[in-house]
């Protein structure tokens, strides 16, 4: 019997649909199951690694953080969108309850319509986390102290949730039912990354994101000084609309044939921006980590500290980035990429959870 599961995901970037689709792989090996997801992020995304039966409603699920780019935010545009979504309307919550309403249960990636929703259908609901909103808005209170009404609202409504996970690195750790290691989208064929993007043995290989999305930094990337470092092949994502291999430099399209974790897995160095997916997806590959710090962005010390402690890890000025002297950091990585264990991938331990949940016997770490 095919299990309905519904699962109500932030638009907030990729990383959250990302960590999303992780575990509904991991439970679709479990379980025969189809998720009727809501979201704003684009369909395609899902298309391109979800393999588990779904079916993809765009509807905007929360506001998240509106950014000028990837490592600035706009708080003022911010506070509009939060005052025009929230509190929630009543025909927005049935519109996501009447789509959620043959669901066994409903995933909720700090998708606070999600929730919302279940409690009005009656379905049990499990929160899935590193942070909720209400606690990234904490960080901005002084900035812009009108936020509060919002962050009072958020606190009540995820509490809300039936269940409660909170993902490794945890920001705010709290009494919850289960805790679990990174989650990350699981690996299909990292070991032909490096053949696909024609490097040689000799060479390093190093990935270059900010998260899905072209930004000024890339784009104010010295692009002479990675052409002059041909011990090295770099590839950049989001800057290009179809696949240019130039030299050293291979550009991704982003809704290309490149599967994101096998390439993270198969670099020697991933270089940007903190995201949790990318930091998840590098914990599972080992692989080094060169981060720009979001001093703005809450959860950012948090991501970091965990790369320093788990990770080898470096911090990257956004000025070196942009005129290339981050470069001298490739001839600190150890000669060889050695991996004897990879770890335990919290997507697994989550779907182990709602396997139980489901057989009406959840054996998981209570911490309440």
């Amino acid at each position: 019997m095919v299990v309905q599961i519904g699962y109500a995901i932030s638009g907030h970037g990729f990383g959250h649909a990302t960590r999303a689709i992780a575990v509904m792989q991991a439970i679709g090996r479990k379980i025969d199951a189809h998720f009727t997801i809501l979201t704003s992020v684009p369909a395609w995304l899902f298309a391109s690694s979800l393999t588990t039966p779904h079916t993809v409603h765009a509807m905007t699920t929360d506001v998240g953080l509106v950014q000028h780019s990837a490592m600035i935010e706009d708080l003022n545009t911010t506070l509009t969108a939060l005052e025009h979504l929230y509190p929630l309307d009543n025909g927005l919550i049935e519109q996501a309850e009447m789509l959620l309403n043959q669901c066994a249960l409903v995933l909720c990636d700090i998708a606070p319509l999600g929730i919302a929703a279940a409690k009005r259908a009656g379905i049990p609901s499990i929160l899935v986390e590193n942070f909720t909103w209400d606690w990234i808005y904490q960080g901005y209170l002084e900035r812009c102290p009108e936020l509060q009404p919002q962050i009072d609202y958020l606190r009540a409504l995820f509490k809300e949730a039936d269940f409660h996970v909170q993902a490794t690195p945890i920001c705010s750790p709290c009494p919850c039912d289960l805790q679990v290691e990174p989650v990350a989208r699981g690996l299909q064929a990292p070991e032909r990354i490096r053949q696909r993007v024609f490097c040689q043995p000799e060479q390093r290989l190093v990935v270059l994101t900010m998260g899905g999305v072209q930004t000024a930094q890339q784009q104010a990337l010295d692009f002479s000084a990675l052409l002059k470092r041909f011990n090295a092949v770099f590839v950049l994502t989001g800057l290009s609309r179809e696949d240019e291999f130039t030299n050293n430099l291979r550009f991704l399209a982003q809704d290309g044939p490149w599967y994101f974790p096998d390439l993270v897995a198969a670099a020697d160095l991933v270089v940007g921006k903190s995201g949790y997916s990318t930091v998840a997806e590098a914990y599972q590959g080992q692989t080094a980590y060169g981060y720009v710090k979001r001093p703005q962005f809450r959860e950012s010390a948090v991501l970091e500290a965990f790369l320093d402690r788990s990770l080898i890890s470096c911090e990257i000025a956004e000025s070196a980035l942009a005129d290339g002297t981050w470069l001298d950091q490739l001839d600190r990585l150890p000669a060889t990429k050695e991996i004897l264990l990879r770890p335990e991938n919290g997507a697994d331990q989550i779907a182990e959870f709602v396997l139980q949940l489901s057989q009406g016997k959840p054996e998981c770490r209570i911490y309440r």
